[in-house]
């Protein structure tokens, strides 16, 4: 049940995520809005990728990976906080911040259910290697500076818009941008947290990258950004994907050795 649960979440991340990038006309009708600035529901449509992954990885193993579904649970509420603003505001009408709120409260039960149930049981750590500390260490500043940008993006909108040189046309969808980067966040920060027991989730970090990097080549073609910055956030983007795929390869490297020479001799 719980896995079912899970995988329809993440499914339904996903089918508004193609929805939102290849008909962002309809996904925005369905919220009762207009497509106000079609590059930013590109970038979100693209987040949201990350964040169907984190929930199919949920899917694989609910009693493991259970603590992280208090993630999910986080999402919706803050999705619904997002949505009591923007009602009160003016910014969303009575009928769509109704359905919205509904739809979220009822997956954020459905989550919270799944939390409950025998927890697995938990095994002694491994030792930690060299190459999963330093992950673990590039999880951290990962974890945190998408916690960061997520606080730009819904708070502090403004002052986002203007590190980014950006000019901001759509504070609602840029906030539910920043409600994934939160889940991508807390994932990270997570995952850094016991390396050997979450090291699945390394990939949900790894993917918002990656997508990033394809943005960047449909933005280029479309012309809505310079080369310049194009290539500077390949240079980035590329570094920390191909950082935190060799840190976790050569972590399971060495955690295999290591449980070997530690291993009872029978």
């Amino acid at each position: 049940m719980r896995r079912a649960v899970l995988a329809a979440v993440g499914a339904m991340e996903f089918l508004f995520a193609a929805l939102l990038y290849f008909r962002p006309a309809d996904a925005f009708a369905l919220l009762g809005r207009h497509l106000l600035d079609p590059v930013i529901g590109r970038q979100y449509a693209l987040t949201l990728l990350s964040v169907a992954l984190f929930y199919g990885i949920l899917a694989t193993n609910p009693s493991r990976y259970r603590r992280l579904i208090w993630i999910g649970i986080a999402q919706r509420l803050a999705e619904i906080v997002v949505a009591v603003i923007d009602w009160r505001a003016g910014a969303l009408s009575t009928s769509s911040f109704a359905v919205l709120s509904l739809i979220e409260v009822a997956v954020g039960v459905l989550l919270t259910l799944c939390t409950l149930g025998e927890p697995a049981r938990d095994v002694a750590r491994q030792p930690y290697s060299r190459a999963s500390r330093r992950l673990a260490r590039a999880l951290w500043a990962f974890g945190g500076l998408e916690v960061f940008w997520f606080l730009l993006s819904t708070i502090a909108v403004q002052i986002g818009a203007r590190l980014l040189s950006w000019k901001l046309q759509d504070a609602y969808t840029t906030q539910q941008q920043g409600i994934a980067l939160l889940v991508i966040g807390l994932v990270s920060l997570a995952t850094a947290s016991d390396v050997h027991r979450y090291r699945t989730f390394v990939y949900v970090p790894v993917a918002s990258q990656a997508v990033g990097i394809v943005n960047a080549i449909v933005e280029l073609r479309l012309g809505t950004i310079p080369i310049a910055v194009a290539l500077l956030q390949w240079a980035i983007e590329g570094f920390i994907v191909a950082g935190m795929l060799r840190l976790a390869a050569a972590g399971d490297r060495e955690r295999l050795r290591l449980t070997a020479a530690i291993a009872p001799v029978v």
